[in-house]
């Protein structure tokens, strides 16, 4: 009976593991990539677009820039494998929402401008994107201060890594991750706000070419203000 439960617990929650090559974060980089290219793809035809879709194309740059940099300088992102049904691996599928999303924004555009674009509908999808963005951002540190307060065996379940050089691999420190309570609160004040700007358009699929560039410059602007205060949290505190 004590060996079931001990393999059902391997199965259901199995013991935290460094790995030696960082395959989630090469995979998050490869359709990052992706997304950008879709991005590029459409700075192409800058000269002929109207105002507001090249604020959509701003807030896309700086959606993906600013969440690419908050990804991978993480202090909670270490090198622990994703395995079925474990933290991990959890983090792991919302990073890959996340980007789903972002390419969702990316090709709100057409490539083909003849069709013409309704910039109505398309301030309205991108600020209903950006709530699903900043739902997703939540959770993921909602999740993060999950982990650091999993323990196993009188100790950190999934403590603090460091890169060894002589390994060519993290290695793990048995140090705590401090719960990143700070970085919860900044996401859900900017989620709040990002809500708040696309209550004002909703349903926006009429709104004036004016009202619809002041929505996605009020949501680029909130993107770089919360981009800002979690490198604040996570680098200089």
């Amino acid at each position: 009976m004590t060996s079931g439960k001990l393999l059902i617990g391997k199965v259901v929650d199995p013991p935290a593991k460094v790995i030696k090559l960082d395959w989630p974060l090469t995979f998050t980089i490869i359709l990052f990539g992706f997304v950008i290219r879709e991005l590029f793809l459409r700075l192409q035809s800058w000269g002929s677009l109207a105002a507001a879709a090249k604020w959509q194309l701003i807030v896309g740059m700086v959606l993906v820039l600013g969440s690419w940099i908050g990804f991978s300088g993480s202090l909670n992102r270490s090198g622990y494998q994703p395995k079925v049904f474990n933290l991990p691996l959890l983090r792991f599928v919302l990073d890959q929402g996340m980007v789903i999303v972002y390419f969702r924004i990316a090709v709100l555009i057409p490539m083909d401008l003849k069709t013409g674009i309704n910039v109505g509908a398309l301030a309205n999808d991108t600020m209903m994107a950006l709530v699903v963005v900043f739902v997703l951002y939540w959770i993921w540190d909602l999740l993060g201060i999950w982990m650091a307060s999993v323990t196993r065996n009188g100790g950190p379940k999934y403590g603090k890594t460091t890169w060894d050089s002589k390994k060519n691999m993290d290695v793990w420190t048995n140090e705590r991750i401090a719960p990143n309570w700070p970085g919860l609160v900044i996401t859900f004040v900017a989620f709040g706000l990002m809500v708040l700007i696309a209550a004002v358009i909703y349903p926006g699929r009429n709104l004036d070419e004016q009202s619809a560039e002041r929505a996605l410059m009020a949501a680029t602007v909130l993107l770089v203000i919360y981009r800002f205060a979690k490198e604040v949290r996570t680098s200089w505190m």
